[in-house]
């Protein structure tokens, strides 16, 4: 790696480090949606942005949500029939999310309490029956998502992304790789994953396509994923600390050739430190000839 692009590494990292928020403050926010890095992933993200070759761009713990996909509509003619729409990836939204295992209260009956969790502000919307559109791939689809770790790291280089890369696979992310970019781009994520549809929207109501007892299962799932997602973080972030001191290690170490020029220029050093001593002595001595002679 040249010294322009080390210059540039280094740069960058110092830019992005140094703008992460690690809490809720009213004063500053970094880019993300919360503003601020989750809290069980900030000390991986400290192994990893302490080492030499790496830093993360950006992260997320895992989190449990429920999403609604933006609104459907013919872009040639909105007013047309709702079954010749066209689907559009803008203006979705997130009804719930958790960053942490959902704390289960104790009751008799979950119905109500777990719509009321997932839907929100729309759990007044939600009906369970048994109606099914023939078009319903073409409908707005709601979705229970668990998604896992995801961090995105530059590396110095294309040999420590890869490296880096082999690392996060013996942990168990085998969803990882190297992204398409100038730099030397990782993303780290694991296959503890569920992305399933829920229910639709039709008429200002939320049609649910499983039960009460589903949702309570799926929720269940995703405490069970949240626990392997955060094992298999500490997993990384031990392997990440021992990275870490290697990279400290490499840093003390010097090959041959330079610890032979070291012990040559100490030699020179001590040399020259015994050749200026020498003649400091003969030069006292010669002094003190001089003074007798005087005397």
């Amino acid at each position: 790696m040249s010294q322009q692009q080390q210059n540039g590494f280094c740069s960058r990292k110092e830019q992005i480090v140094s703008s992460l928020v690690e809490y809720l403050d009213p004063e500053r926010r970094d880019k993300s949606p919360k503003g601020f890095i989750d809290e069980p992933i900030l000390d991986l993200m400290h192994v990893i942005n302490s080492h030499p070759d790496y830093y993360t761009t950006s992260s997320c713990s895992g989190r449990v949500a429920v999403y609604c996909e933006g609104l459907e509509k013919d872009i040639e003619n909105p007013n047309s029939d709702p079954n010749n729409i066209e689907k559009t990836s803008k203006g979705g939204k997130w009804l719930y999310v958790s960053h942490d295992p959902i704390v289960i209260p104790e009751l008799e009956s979950h119905d109500q309490w777990i719509v009321e969790l997932l839907f929100g502000q729309e759990s007044s919307k939600v009906v369970f029956d048994n109606h099914r559109p023939a078009n319903i791939l073409n409908r707005q689809l709601i979705y229970f998502k668990f998604e896992p770790l995801i961090l995105h790291i530059e590396a110095s280089s294309q040999e420590t992304a890869m490296h880096l890369l082999g690392a996060a696979y013996q942990v168990g992310y085998q969803n990882s790789g190297i992204t398409p970019s100038r730099r030397h781009m990782l993303a780290i994520r694991s296959t503890h994953k569920i992305d399933t549809p829920i229910a639709y929207v039709e008429n200002d109501k939320i049609h649910c396509l499983v039960d009460p007892a589903y949702l309570f299962l799926l929720l269940t799932m995703s405490n069970q994923k949240f626990e392997q997602n955060m094992d298999r973080m500490k997993v990384f972030e031990d392997a990440m600390k021992l990275e870490l001191t290697k990279a400290k290690t490499k840093e003390n170490w010097e090959s041959k050739e330079d610890r032979r020029e070291r012990k040559r220029l100490e030699g020179i050093a001590i040399k020259e430190s015994m050749a200026s001593k020498k003649k400091e002595d003969t030069t006292t001595v010669v002094e003190d000839l001089l003074e007798d002679i005087t005397l």
